[in-house]
């Protein structure tokens, strides 16, 4: 895969660092939705629907990125996935139709997850050579809680000394680092495996399930903004929404090789984590949404003392993969009891949150509570993945995955 000169120590932490930067960089960053709002007159809605656009293109993306990885060289996959991200930062950046956001935002939420999927699958022999996932998943979670918590806080302070293009400037900037690395430092002919085609990869499924996912969230985030059900325009949304589920189930259910099949919700595992992740999500959702609302409208603190925020997180991610790694590897836990000190973390904080509400609130004062919110956010993903590979074959692993991300 590397060039025979290329260091074997120094081509495990490439890997890493590839898979960090996948998660590090997207095409637009809820963190600077104020100046993009002011600048080019768009809603707060819009900024989150391109949020969601992103998570998923990562959702859609895993039925078939185990065959792209075989279909094409490993150094090419490597510079579609940052080359595209490079064209959708840079479309970003002078986009103002939000629907061009959406679409690039998806774009590169396919593009992060094909990525990132490139560096995970090669590095995980040299992270558990016995192939156990309970020592692979607490490590990718650190490079996805991490990624993503840093790259607000970078954003923050660039947008505060700065503009908002700055974070797409030097995303794209990172981007051609890691392509130029590719270029001189890969095989250019290489791949992990046989080659797989595309053939009999199920496309009209791929796009049906992708239109009902973002038809989906266009109607939770925009519902409020239209006043729900007693405006003419959610009611459209609705009737789209339905359709387009339906068309997808019925391709999924008379297609030979449908891109998601319906038997994978059969498998009692995904339909415990499906109901697991729901109540997660709703338990998540309030308290992130009133703690940002309560710093900044109540307590006036300004974007750098609100993102400063996401170290107490950042420790959280690192003790809670080392909690996760220890819990399976060293203690044994079942899944039962891990699941049930991950809700017991994740109470804590939403218990706390309640308590510290006040005029007089001090900043540290929410450390411990968002300490304990990052210990539970990566042990309740990687224990998800883990739950997940050791219910399901191998061959319905990624369909598995991608049916928990219609919920997560």
């Amino acid at each position: 895969m590397f060039r025979e000169w290329v260091p074997l120590r120094l081509r495990f932490w490439l890997y890493i660092a590839f898979g960090f930067l996948y998660q590090y960089v997207g095409s637009i960053n809820s963190s600077y939705s104020n100046q993009i709002v002011s600048e080019i007159a768009l809603l707060n809605e819009n900024i989150q629907m391109a949020s969601y656009c992103t998570l998923g293109g990562i959702t859609v993306c895993f039925p078939v990125m185990y065959r792209l990885k075989f279909y094409m060289y490993t150094r090419q996959l490597f510079f579609i996935a940052g080359i595209g991200l490079i064209v959708c930062n840079a479309i970003t950046m002078t986009a103002t139709e939000p629907w061009v956001i959406w679409g690039v935002s998806f774009i590169a939420g396919f593009f992060k997850m094909l990525g990132m999927f490139g560096c995970t699958s090669v590095f995980r022999l040299c992270v558990t050579p016995s192939r156990n996932y309970a020592v692979f998943f607490p490590v990718v979670y650190i490079m996805v809680c991490g990624g993503t918590y840093l790259s607000g806080l970078t954003t923050s302070y660039l947008t505060y000394y700065g503009n908002w293009r700055l974070m797409n400037l030097f995303v794209i900037a990172l981007l051609m680092i890691h392509c130029a690395i590719v270029y001189f430092m890969m095989k250019p002919g290489y791949r992990p495996g046989e080659f797989l085609s595309l053939k009999g990869v199920d496309f009209v499924g791929l796009v049906l399930w992708s239109a009902f996912l973002i038809s989906g969230m266009w109607l939770f985030t925009y519902g409020e903004h239209y006043d729900w059900w007693r405006s003419r325009t959610i009611w459209e949304a609705t009737g789209l929404t339905v359709v387009l589920f339906l068309l997808a189930l019925g391709r999924s259910k008379f297609h030979d090789k449908p891109y998601l099949p319906l038997s994978i919700f059969k498998f009692r595992a995904v339909q415990h984590l499906m109901v697991l992740l729901l109540g997660v999500g709703i338990l998540q959702s309030a308290p992130k949404l009133l703690q940002s609302i309560y710093l900044t409208s109540v307590l006036k603190y300004d974007s750098l003392n609100t993102i400063s925020l996401n170290f107490p997180i950042l420790y959280g991610v690192v003790v809670g993969s080392l909690l996760a790694f220890a819990s399976f590897v060293k203690w044994r836990w079942g899944f039962k009891k891990y699941f049930m000190v991950t809700l017991l973390l994740l109470t804590f904080y939403e218990v706390s949150m309640y308590f510290l509400i006040g005029g007089d609130t001090n900043r540290e004062a929410f450390f411990i509570p968002l300490f304990a919110l990052g210990v539970s956010e990566v042990m309740i993903g990687s224990a998800s993945n883990v739950y997940l590979s050791q219910a399901l074959p191998f061959s319905h692993f990624f369909y598995g995955l991608s049916a928990i991300g219609y919920i997560d």
